[in-house]
């Protein structure tokens, strides 16, 4: 594994030689070199402004298998609603894959959920850094720890006021999470404590780390039921590099990428309620069979993430699914 890039808790957890074997596995060797400049459209993203999360869950649950996420927070209540078996989370900005290992590092400090939230809690923000400064000071990445930190903090769409956030859609729209969920923590401090979740950089159109994530599954014959894209996909048209990395992973029939796009929301796709900027940016929220989004890239073609959900049939307000294939779509003279 690259040094200073995953938080290891082996040691706080008892494992099993076929466990132990699997970690080994799963933990990667190389993974994409990012710039710190990545020309973002916003300074950086410490946490996400998607709040109807809770239409992905009853499609995810209990999926199992290998999980691979772009983004912060939300990636962790996925992973606990599907009870993956591993969790890859990727990001091609520092910032977020720091503010991740932060994530993990204070879920290993914290037994419960309220203790975890308290590490968050800006009041405590000096003793919180005390502790980061403490397990992360010797390691030469520091300064990106320390960095994502203070960003997490900015004040006005970061880490403690998500938290807050989605204490109001727990009343709002009964979404559950992890930080406010005893299971769902519990379950995913689990996998903290075992080493099941890894913090590293990657880049969808990368040429490193979804590829070696995608060797490592199939080394532990693993699918990977869920890719979580975040609206990654709608300010790119699949080049050629992103078309490999996806279609290099091992997938089944109960795989599913979930995704969210504000590129025709407004006039095309729709969206829910509860959006936090409904008048601007509101978010779509799209499933799709991975076998399915596979037969999209096989395809060799680059096209707009609109061009292929368009076709999508609607769950619900704001919510749909994209079932067919190319071949399907052309059959039926979509």
């Amino acid at each position: 594994m690259a040094a200073g890039i995953a938080v290891l808790f082996v040691s706080a957890c008892e494992t099993t030689p076929d466990l132990e074997s699997r970690i080994r596995q799963f933990n990667l060797a190389q993974v994409d070199k990012l710039t710190e400049d990545r020309n973002l459209h916003a300074d950086h993203y410490p946490a996400s402004n998607e709040r109807r999360i809770d239409l992905f869950r009853s499609h995810i649950a209990d999926l199992k298998g290998g999980y691979i996420g772009v983004g912060t927070d939300q990636n962790l209540t996925f992973v606990a609603w599907a009870k993956s078996d591993f969790a890859w989370l990727i990001d091609f900005d520092y910032v977020s894959v720091d503010v991740n290992r932060i994530h993990l590092f204070f879920i290993s400090r914290a037994a419960t959920v309220q203790d975890f939230r308290k590490l968050w809690d800006r009041k405590n923000r000096k003793s919180s850094f005390a502790l980061l400064e403490q397990r992360f000071a010797s390691e030469p990445d520091f300064y990106r720890i320390r960095n994502a930190f203070k960003v997490a903090h900015r004040g006005w769409n970061d880490v403690p006021e998500r938290l807050k956030e989605l204490d109001y859609m727990v009343r709002k729209f009964k979404l559950e999470t992890f930080v406010n969920n005893p299971a769902d923590y519990a379950y995913i401090r689990k996998m903290v404590l075992e080493n099941r979740i890894q913090a590293i950089p990657g880049d969808l159109k990368g040429p490193t780390t979804l590829l070696a994530i995608g060797e490592a599954a199939r080394r532990m014959e693993m699918p990977i039921r869920v890719v979580y894209t975040s609206n990654a996909e709608e300010y790119m048209r699949f080049p050629e590099q992103m078309r490999k990395n996806l279609l290099g992973l091992p997938v089944d029939d109960k795989g599913l990428i979930i995704r969210t796009t504000t590129t025709g929301t407004k006039n095309e796709l729709g969206f829910p309620d509860g959006e936090k900027y409904p008048d601007t940016f509101p978010f779509h929220y799209n499933i799709q069979p991975l076998p399915v989004f596979q037969a999209w890239l096989a395809r060799g073609e680059n096209f707009r993430l609109l061009d292929m959900i368009r076709h999508s049939r609607k769950i619900e307000k704001g919510m749909s699914i994209m079932e067919k294939t190319p071949q399907a779509l052309a059959q039926s003279g979509g």
